[in-house]
């Protein structure tokens, strides 16, 4: 039965999500006043952060700044600290760990039977939403594929548990260091922990089988993080919290002393000096993924995010044509490469020039590794590879960095908040008439989402036949937020009783109608779909979110009455599927 004093239905259907880290780590403390998200989830996030022991008290923990620390140089690994912890703090998760087998694929309705089982004074009802958020958190985050793994589609989705049998040790060591601490004993024997026995083992919580669990103890004790003696593992007398510390410093900590090749390999070094100049993948392999990433954040619009070590080709050209989203070129300054080019050619691209560069003897004992990597079946040349490349990215994500964008330039305090710093306020540069300049509609990343035809944002848009019909379909829920396209910044109405725009008024939404009106009245056999294509590029930059068919429904509702078509004026269904092909157009690009 759940002892803890912690409800298990605190979650709402939310579970924590890998996009949002980035903003909780820069805001820290501040953060519940500081996002972009609904409020219902800004409840849920409290929750995890709360049952994580990130936060206690509204405050921040010294875990918190370890974990981060973690996250921008081993992501996965700070995951499966976080979710090691949610197994202490979330009955949900404990339950989930403890009972729910491994592989087996099982419905949504198979968990919370689950989870009913044992806990059978809480409704059904009541179970179903812990059961969604913890599958959410698996869908957004990289706990996807490493603990779990899905079969079908959304709606009749089944989820199996896997094993993750390759953890990085330090992970291992904090899951045995963190059991000990709730079993108040220093002592665990190993039988216990090959047979998962033991409440929390790595077993119940990582599926850890047992010849690569005795393996990973096997390495515990080589690295001085336990004693074993009899069959029996002997922790120190330090808090878990100790062995994280110990893994940052593993993690920095590599020998730098540069090892000999021979003439075919420095030919191969010198390919892949020349590989990686000219793409910055090669570098970064896998981890490129983890970059965007970092750099995208809560971001409300999609970054074309990319990343250069040299000017060569680097051409405005190249960012050409990229509609409502925002292009980000992160020049990346690697041993004695130097940018020459003219930020001023580079229109509505936002240059970012990290503080932190990958410094020349560094560099060249990176090449050294990536080339003996590939040379040799030595997995340790491919470690420290690795580790440079880790060390390097959570230096960079955690350094300040220097902006360019159309003649402006300023500074940010860590690049991993670039995203909020775009949104709050570059974003506004590229789109000056954009719906990012007012705040409220900055306030809710949900309705910035594409993806959807949102026939109820037409209705209220479009059919609306006056402003209190209005103000009663956008009372609540998302459309609150979006009722906001048609007020000041004082929270008055820009539109009359009949919602028809005042007259005097500068707002985005104002001039969007107005100059779609000029440039229709100056033509004859009007095509709506391809005239409204301008609002989707600079300085409007609208989308296929709520916040476009709310606005394209609003501008089409200008046109009720007075568009003929074969002889007849457009009736209402008409202009519903004009608007969807206006966002069908607009999607293809």
């Amino acid at each position: 039965m759940m002892n803890s004093k912690r409800g298990i239905d605190r979650y709402s259907t939310f579970g924590l999500r890998d996009e949002w880290l980035p903003s909780i780590f820069l805001w820290g403390e501040e953060w519940t006043e500081r996002n972009n998200l609904g409020p219902i989830q800004v409840k849920a996030v409290g929750s995890w952060l709360e049952d994580a022991g990130l936060v206690l008290e509204k405050r921040v923990t010294p875990l918190f700044r370890r974990i981060r620390d973690i996250y921008f140089m081993e992501p996965e690994s700070a995951w499966q600290i976080i979710w090691t912890e949610l197994y202490h703090g979330s009955p949900a998760v404990r339950i989930f760990c403890d009972s729910v087998v491994f592989d087996d694929y099982l419905g949504q309705d198979d968990i919370t039977a689950i989870l009913k089982a044992e806990e059978p004074e809480f409704k059904e009802s009541t179970l179903k939403n812990p059961v969604l958020a913890i599958i959410n958190m698996f869908d957004h985050s990289p706990l996807m594929g490493k603990l779990v793994t899905f079969r079908g589609n959304k709606r009749g989705r089944r989820i199996k548990r896997v094993h993750l049998n390759d953890p990085d040790h330090h992970v291992v060591a904090y899951c045995l260091y963190r059991l000990s601490e709730e079993l108040k004993k220093r002592e665990i024997k190993i039988n216990d922990l090959l047979k998962g026995e033991v409440p929390g083992c790595p077993l119940r919580i990582f599926g850890l089988e047992e010849e690569p669990l005795k393996r990973l103890i096997e390495e515990l004790e080589d690295y001085g993080l336990v004693n074993i003696a009899d069959g029996v593992i002997h922790l120190k007398k330090t808090p878990s919290t100790e062995v994280l510390d110990s893994y940052i410093t593993f993690l920095k900590t590599f020998n730098t002393e540069r090892p000999d090749l021979t003439p075919d390999e420095i030919i191969l070094r010198e390919k892949l000096r020349d590989e990686i100049i000219e793409s910055p993948e090669r570098l970064f392999g896998e981890r490129i993924h983890d970059l965007y990433g970092f750099i995208r954040g809560v971001s409300l619009r999609e970054l074309i995010t990319v990343f250069a070590t040299s000017d060569r080709g680097l051409t405005s050209e190249k960012f050409k044509g990229a509609g409502p989203s925002v292009n980000v070129l992160i020049l990346l300054k690697i041993g004695d490469t130097d940018f020459k080019i003219n930020f001023d050619d580079f229109r509505n691209v936002i240059v970012i020039c990290p503080d932190v560069a990958l410094a020349g003897e560094r560099f060249e004992l990176l090449l050294d590794h990536m080339t003996l990597a590939e040379t040799m079946d030595e997995g340790e040349h491919r470690r420290i590879a690795e580790r440079i490349i880790a060390t390097w990215i959570g230096d960079m994500m955690q350094s300040g960095f220097r902006w360019y964008l159309n003649g402006e330039s300023g500074v940010g305090d860590r690049l991993y908040g670039v995203s909020e710093l775009i949104n709050s306020e570059l974003s506004r540069r590229i789109f000056p008439l954009g719906p990012e300049n007012i705040p409220e509609i900055r306030g809710n990343i949900n309705i910035w989402k594409n993806g959807k035809e949102y026939p109820s944002v037409f209705k209220i848009f479009f059919l609306s036949r006056n402003l209190d019909e209005f103000r009663r379909k956008s009372s609540s829920g998302l459309f609150r937020f979006l009722s906001y396209l048609l007020r000041d910044t004082n929270g008055e109405w820009i539109v009359d009783e009949d919602l028809n725009l005042k007259a005097g008024t500068y707002h985005p939404v104002t001039t969007m109608v107005e100059g779609t009106v000029e440039r229709l009245s100056k033509k004859e056999n009007v095509d709506l779909v391809e005239e409204l294509r301008f609002l989707s590029e600079p300085p409007y930059g609208l989308k296929g979110d709520m916040i476009g068919h709310a606005i394209v429904s609003f501008i089409l509702r200008t046109f009720r009455g007075h568009l003929v078509k074969y002889g007849k004026v457009l009736g209402d269904d008409a202009f519903e599927e004009v608007k969807r092909k206006i966002f069908e157009i607009w999607a293809e690009g």
